[in-house]
């Protein structure tokens, strides 16, 4: 025990059986990482999201958005079970779906800012504020009777899948609240 002569008088024996525990210890600390691994390995699923699986992840963010979209809709397309007669109500009720104009990011450039007071650019932004709440009035406007129609179209199995589905949808996705 060339440990224990190194160890300080004091205190010895408690020392001593935690440098004899010591490599127990790291034993089972380098194990549970093995068996971690080797746990997520055999549940983690190949694609975890059928967008992964069709490479969505690797592309630019606002293509990766219409993308899965496009999937999403898709989807409920598939879901609901549509006849050829549906077909109109469908397709007006995915352009109401779409992206609103002017409802990006906006492009503030410092210099048309920097000539302005606090209170001016405050006034600016108030404006930017009313324009920004007024298109999305319109598009929730325009995106609910295009909603109400296709609903309309629908059988009632049909309406009741798309409430389920729009329920989820509007708590959040797979979240519950």
């Amino acid at each position: 025990m060339v440990l224990a002569s190194t160890l300080s008088p004091s205190r010895p024996a408690r020392s001593l059986q935690a440098w004899q525990s010591l490599p127990v210890a790291l034993a089972l600390v380098i194990g549970s990482w093995g068996l971690t691994a080797q746990a997520e390995a055999a549940h983690t699923p190949r694609a975890k999201h059928a967008m992964q699986a069709q490479g969505c992840h690797s592309m630019p963010d606002g293509e990766r958005m219409g993308a899965m979209q496009k999937f999403h809709l898709a989807a409920i397309k598939k879901q609901l079970s549509l006849a050829a007669e549906q077909d109109a109500a469908w397709t007006h009720w995915v352009e109401s779906v779409g992206p609103v104009d002017g409802m990006g990011r906006p492009d503030f450039k410092k210099a048309d800012w920097a000539g302005l007071t606090t209170p001016q650019r405050l006034d600016k932004m108030q404006s930017m504020h009313e324009a920004h709440s007024q298109r999305m009035a319109q598009a929730l406007a325009r995106h609910s009777e295009a909603t109400k129609t296709l609903y309309a179209a629908l059988t009632e199995a049909q309406q009741k899948t798309f409430d389920q589905m729009t329920l989820r949808h509007m708590m959040g996705g797979s979240r519950t609240r």
